[in-house]
């Protein structure tokens, strides 16, 4: 895990671009606390910051150039299987000067081009230089495990693993993008390619960026397969191949020369993974989990410390008092540079702290939710079931009417044309399901000038779109959630959390085969009968985990934020609110006072109240304008 940078321009050979991309490299010490690397020639200038992971020497270190100098690499991210491709190379007669996966890549896009990304197993962003072509190439992995972002220059652009270093070229500007901020308002988070900033995009997961005195192009290299059909399994079946390659899956992200350890919350995702971590062998597992003060039936440890006292682990774990989460509060905030206002920040961030003491790379159990249909799936589709029986009645579209009006979740419902000639596997498409579930229109149009419609994303409702017919409404929303919560909501804040304590986080479910495999499996082998997650929890069983941790309910990390801001946080939070300057030109002040208020009448707006907390020290932090 890295922080890599640079600046690409064609018009001229600036001398400071050398000492700007150093700069820039320095603002991510955070993410590569272990070396810096530079390389410049010409209108190039590639930056890198080193968290050294695997070959600890210095012949791993980067930019990294190839052998016949045509390319240089600066890269971010681990190929698990490194090993394979580097012997597949050998056999061709390439020699290696180091034990890093960081020059298999190289070499691999060196010899094999683009194509090579298909034999990689891992998560990665990075950026090639092409010295004869004078191309740049920049690329993220497939899930969006790693983040990249760039803007445009005169003549160029610049790039980087977090935005404030970009923000610091004197040809970007730091202008709010309106669409995108009604967008975070609403749903607590932005997709893919836009950023808060007008200047700033997110290059989106699985895509390539090329630039070159042509210009710039950006393409996909690869996508889910949604489009596939979907393979004839029985049951048990899909649990052997499910846990062959989960297996596989964890021990190539065991591949490290530093110490490894395991989130573990004792829910089914952390259990499973630590199971696999023991039963892959090796050093002995270490695990770590955190909880609050105060709560209680959400305190999870217990389940936690069961399952590691199962596994034999040697365990730690960590309870926030409303003293030092008020002290933390504002370190947290500043590595929000793309802001996501998920709780589940808050614990992540303490808990990578204090696993931060004993290891450098941790395993998460993120994305098996997205893939193998977690959450509350089970009560939407029954949403779903229940439109499909009622909408051929007599009086269907009367009774839609009346339901929208008493309840604005179901606003979908005044639509009925679009309902009742939907295909199942579209209606979560015309029912505009979002896991965030959006913020109510009025109360949009309360807080945010200028906003006089709902601000769906036009990227969400494409996600819907691209499913194709004859896919179920289980494999759309899953599809939607994969390709967007996943990437711009728990991949982006899981990354900032770690890495804001040069921890590298890594994620056996989101290994590419997985999410294939899941894909090309029958929605009921998901969620069914009441059950999500049908599958993992079986496999779960079936590797002696005890059925009361696999069918325990999801309840994830609980934070008493909702609690803290009417008591210990009170002042602290109003006075971050009240010092938000830039709120000015998009916020109505007396509507955000009026949330404060109600919040602490006993309504609660705690989730609100957080988002503009982030929102809040975020544009003071980076001095948006």
């Amino acid at each position: 895990m890295c922080g890599i940078c640079g600046e690409v321009c064609f018009g001229d050979s600036d001398r400071s671009r050398p000492e700007r991309v150093r700069t820039m490299a320095a603002g991510l010490t955070h993410r590569g606390p272990d070396a810096e690397g530079m390389w410049s020639e010409g209108g190039v200038a590639l930056g890198h910051r080193r968290l050294s992971i695997i070959d600890l020497s210095d012949a791993a270190g980067q930019p990294m150039k190839s052998p016949r100098g045509r390319y240089v690499l600066s890269y971010n991210g681990e190929v698990y299987n490194f090993r394979e491709i580097k012997a597949e190379l050998e056999g061709t007669g390439e020699r290696f000067y180091s034990h890093s996966d960081s020059e298999v890549v190289l070499r691999s896009l060196a010899c094999r081009g683009l194509g090579s990304l298909s034999r990689f197993h891992g998560m990665w962003a990075f950026a090639l230089w092409d010295r004869e072509e004078e191309r740049l190439t920049l690329c993220r992995d497939g899930l969006g495990i790693k983040p990249l972002y760039w803007a445009r220059i005169k003549d160029g652009l610049v790039f980087a693993s977090e935005i404030p270093p970009i923000l610091n070229h004197p040809e970007v500007s730091r202008r709010v993008h309106p669409r995108a901020l009604a967008e975070q308002v609403a749903c607590r988070y932005v997709l893919a390619p836009k950023t808060l900033f007008k200047s700033v995009q997110k290059l989106p997961p699985g895509h390539i960026l090329t630039i070159d005195q042509g210009g710039i192009k950006v393409f996909p290299y690869w996508t889910l397969p949604i489009g596939e059909r979907v393979g004839r399994w029985t049951q048990r079946e899909a649990v052997e191949a499910l846990g062959d390659l989960f297996e596989d899956s964890v021990r190539e992200r065991l591949v490290a020369d530093v110490p490894v350890g395991v989130l573990l919350s004792g829910g089914v995702d952390s259990s499973v993974v630590a199971a696999g971590v023991r039963r892959a062998g090796g050093e002995k597992l270490s695990t770590y989990t955190v909880a609050f003060q105060g709560a209680g039936k959400y305190d999870e440890r217990e389940w936690a410390e069961r399952v590691a006292k199962l596994l034999e682990a040697d365990h730690h774990e960590l309870v926030i008092s409303p003293g030092v989460f008020a002290d933390s509060l504002d370190s947290v905030l500043d590595h929000l540079d793309d802001p996501v206002a998920d709780m589940a920040i808050l614990p992540l961030y303490h808990v990578c702290a204090l696993a931060g003491q004993h290891v450098k790379v941790l395993l998460s159990g993120e994305g098996a939710d997205e893939i193998l249909g977690g959450y509350h799936l089970d009560r939407v589709l029954r949403q779903i079931k229940t439109i499909l029986r009622l909408r051929g009645l007599p009086g269907a579209r009367r009774l839609g009417r009346m339901v929208a009006a008493i309840d604005p979740k179901r606003d979908y419902l005044r639509r009925w044309e679009d309902i009742r000639n939907a295909e199942a596997g579209q209606l979560p498409g015309k029912m505009r399901y979002d896991l965030t579930a959006p913020l109510a229109p009025e109360r949009m149009n309360e807080l945010v000038k200028g906003c006089t419609a709902p601000p769906y994303d036009r990227t969400l409702d494409a996600f819907y779109t691209e499913v194709p017919t004859g896919r179920g409404p289980l494999d759309a929303i899953l599809s939607v959630l994969t390709r967007g919560w996943l990437p711009d909501n728990l991949l982006t804040h899981s990354d900032r959390m770690a890495m804001a304590h040069s921890v590298e986080l890594r994620v056996p479910f989101l290994d590419r085969r997985l999410v294939e495999l899941a894909f090309h499996l029958p929605e009921r082998f998901k969620v069914s009968g009441g059950v999500t997650k049908v599958l993992l929890k079986k496999y779960a069983v079936k590797i002696g985990l005890p059925r009361s941790v696999a069918y325990r309910r999801k309840t994830g990390f609980p934070v008493p934020w909702s609690t803290w801001i009417r008591g210990p946080l009170k002042n602290k939070i109003r006075d971050v609110l009240e010092g938000a300057s830039w709120f000015d030109p998009y916020f109505h002040r007396k509507a955000i006072r009026r949330v404060f208020d109600e919040h602490q009448e006993g309504k609660d707006l705690g989730l609100l109240l957080w988002n503009l907390t982030v929102l809040a020290r975020w544009g003071e932090k980076l001095s948006v304008s």
